[in-house]
């Protein structure tokens, strides 16, 4: 997992923002990214956190936005690991 930091690499976030675009569709529904966070329409969510990333990457305030997109990704790909999906 990539730490948390105020700014984040242009290639970190071109990798993350290609990922998303391109497994946006097969989110699932809903999503517990950690026990205090649920995210009940994540496609939605992601639609949104991508704009962040197209409008203000380079502004820290929304490095908590985008972080968590990061967190999205580790966290699907986990559930897609158990469930044996590559997608």
């Amino acid at each position: 997992m990539i730490p948390y930091q105020k700014l984040f690499s242009g290639e970190d976030l071109k990798d993350l923002y290609q990922w998303v675009k391109e497994h946006r569709a097969a989110l699932p529904e809903s999503l517990w990214l950690d026990d205090a966070t649920y995210i009940p329409d994540l496609r939605t969510t992601a639609g949104h956190y991508l704009e962040i990333i197209e409008l203000h990457r380079e502004n820290p305030t929304y490095s908590g936005q985008i972080y968590q997109l990061f967190k999205i990704r580790e966290k699907v790909e986990e559930l897609w690991a158990k469930e044996g999906k590559t997608e």
